[in-house]
This record gives structure tokens, sequence and C-alpha cells, in this order.
């Protein structure tokens, strides 16, 4: 089995005047968060809601903020 992407359309519901935002996504079917750059938070307009410490591959720890709400 492969990659699967998808062209997905997100968007701010507090926020309806914005324009949806077209997107290319890489699917994963065990993903329970949606991960998505700054620039696209930044141009959807969505608000922190809190932060979490999640550790990378490489054993570092950081705080990453947990943006929303977002409508897929």
């Amino acid at each position: 089995m492969g990659l699967v992407n998808a062209k997905i359309e997100l968007s701010n519901p507090r926020h309806p005047e914005l324009n949806p935002m077209p997107v290319n996504a890489l699917a994963d079917s065990g993903a329970l968060h949606l991960c998505i750059p700054e620039h696209v938070a930044v141009q959807l307009d969505l608000d922190e809601l809190y932060q979490r410490e999640v550790t990378t591959a490489d054993g570092k720890t950081h705080l990453s903020p947990y943006l929303g709400p977002i409508k897929v």
C-alpha cells in the first residue's frame, strides 16, 4: 500500500467571511489530530486553545499549540 493524498478544504467556522483554503493533505487513517503548517493557521485566523508537550522523533520535547476550531 502506498501513500494516500487528498485535496481538502479547510475553514474557520468562527470566521465564515474568510474563504475556505484548499490544501493537499496526506491521509493517515490512524491519526487522532490534524497537523497544519503555521502559515495555514495564520491565514485561517485560528485561535490557540491550549498547548501540549510533544516529543519529536529525535527525543526532544517541545510545547506545541493546539488551534481551532477548524472545519475540514
